[in-house]
């Protein structure tokens, strides 16, 4: 720019970042921004995604949509609101039919290749297991989202599958009279999952987990459904035939939004209790 005062007229002096804080963790933060009460805002950084992505086609209709800004903290200790800066962000509906949990995502060029974009899939899908349902992005993806989705899903699926390793065994025990019955003989290192078991433990929906199950080599058609069944070493070798990196993007200790409800619902547990407690008291004076 020539002239001072043209700086001047563009510099912002809106508050940074916007929205509530819904992440963090040592290096990032997340912030929820409502494209309703924050249009100008949201409506740039979609005219923003517009020179990365050649899909992007919604950039002023975003009244309905939640925007998700990744921020990256500087190499300071504490970073303060003038030590962050814009990484990505991914959008999503905030009601959607299709139970879409994410609509667009995009991560700068200076930020691609350390995981951010992991991040943000990752952190979509832990909000969506916050609603307690299920969802998936936005169809048709990318070959550049595909990708990306796919390797999230594998992770995701398998970490399930080791992580709920003892119930599982104990569900094949209790069933095991049942399955030899059918002619099937499991082994006690076995373990048997439905599809919407899966789904509900990792908030994927049921078409993109029988996807990746299908695709790791994970599935059986048995008694006319869908079921895994797996041994521990199967489990392994998939690990290691396809690569899959089972380290956590996110940490879980720096989603917000959970913490906030159950500290909201203890505080007013806590008041109730003060109520009782302070009526019984005025009700023994009384007496006395």
């Amino acid at each position: 720019m020539r002239y001072r005062h043209t700086l001047e007229s563009h510099r912002c002096t809106d508050p940074f970042p916007r929205g509530r804080l819904v992440y963090e963790d040592a290096t990032t933060v997340l912030h929820e921004v409502d494209g309703k009460e924050h249009a100008l805002y949201c409506q740039n950084m979609c005219l923003l995604s517009k020179l990365f992505l050649d899909q992007k086609t919604i950039y002023y209709d975003i009244g309905s949509f939640l925007f998700y800004v990744l921020l990256t903290k500087s190499a300071e200790e504490e970073a303060s609101e003038a030590q962050l800066g814009f990484a990505g962000y991914f959008s999503k509906e905030k009601t959607s039919v299709e139970r879409n949990n994410l609509a667009c995502i995009l991560v700068l060029p200076p930020f691609r290749g350390q995981r951010y974009g992991q991040l943000l899939i990752e952190l979509s899908y832990e909000l969506t297991k916050l609603e307690g349902t299920t969802g998936g992005p936005e169809q048709p993806l990318s070959s550049q989202g595909f990708h990306s989705y796919r390797s999230y899903w594998r992770r995701a699926i398998v970490q399930a599958l080791l992580g709920e390793s003892v119930s599982a065994a104990a569900h094949v025990l209790q069933n095991e009279c049942l399955l030899r019955g059918h002619g099937h003989d499991w082994a006690h290192n076995q373990r048997i999952f439905s599809l919407s078991r899966l789904a509900l433990l990792t908030g994927i929906r049921i078409e993109d987990v029988l996807f990746t199950l299908g695709d790791l080599g994970l599935l059986e058609f048995w008694l006319g459904r869908y079921i895994v069944c797996i041994a521990d070493e199967t489990l392994h070798k998939v690990i290691d035939e396809h690569r899959i990196n089972l380290s956590l993007c996110a940490d879980p200790a720096g989603l917000l939004l959970g913490r906030d409800d159950d500290s909201q619902q203890a505080s007013d547990a806590s008041m109730d209790v003060d109520s009782d407690s302070s009526g019984g008291s005025s009700d023994s004076d009384d007496s006395a």
